[in-house]
């Protein structure tokens, strides 16, 4: 039986499905995250194999979530602790542990540190890398995450893949079919870059397409 639990601070659709709701106190996400962990690692519900054999850091993660109680994690971010502990056991024990977060994760001000303390629960429990498991980001705009993983950006070719990496270009031409030379080595303006080649007339022209760059950019005075 598949387990739902959402973290919001809001009352939403998802939160009304969940079997768990952790309706936390805005910004205090890090603060479940570690709880979780550290009764993860408490319970030995965590891979020592995989950890030892792909992970680095961990006792650095394991010193940090235990400079706080369960108590004290639950009482910062405004959540029983028992529903943690519960989260943190339907975690420990399933065959296949799924996270999935979007804007409000990435777009705070400590957004990086937030990501790293969830994808840390799957890494300490080897819950990666393997079907039914595994850590996924989806993106706000419309097709931002297509652009990435598919190479439809001015500055990344697919999966992530470093335009400027020889090796790199060689594997996509590969899965492409086309020849490695059709791939070029330069690397494009971004949105931001555009707009300041169009003040330094290095770019003549510009489309736009139902959304307006200066609108959303920064420095658009």
């Amino acid at each position: 039986h598949i387990k739902w639990v959402v973290i919001d601070p809001r009352q939403t659709a998802s939160t009304q499905m969940a079997d768990i709701h952790l309706q936390i106190i805005p910004g205090t996400d890090i603060y479940v995250f570690h709880a979780i962990a550290r009764y993860l690692i408490e319970h030995d519900k965590i891979d020592k194999t995989y950890i030892d054999a792909h992970l680095n850091g961990f006792d650095e993660l394991r010193t940090q979530v235990m400079r706080m109680s369960m108590d004290d994690y639950a009482h910062a971010a405004g959540v029983a602790v028992a529903d943690i502990i519960q989260v943190a056991q339907w975690i420990g024990d399933a065959q296949g542990f799924l996270s999935m977060w979007t804007m409000g994760l990435n777009q705070s001000a400590i957004g990086v540190n937030k990501n790293l303390a969830l994808i840390n629960l799957s890494l300490i429990t080897g819950k990666i890398g393997r079907a039914g498991n595994g850590p996924f980001s989806l993106t706000g705009q419309p097709n931002a995450m297509g652009g990435r993983e598919v190479g439809g950006l001015a500055n990344m070719l697919a999966v992530h893949k470093d335009i400027t990496n020889a090796e790199h270009r060689a594997q996509i031409a590969q899965f492409w079919n086309v020849p490695t030379d059709n791939i070029s080595p330069n690397l494009c303006l971004t949105a931001t870059e555009m707009i300041a080649g169009l003040e330094s007339r290095k770019l003549k022209a510009i489309w736009v397409i139902c959304t307006n760059p200066i609108v959303s950019l920064p420095d658009a005075r």
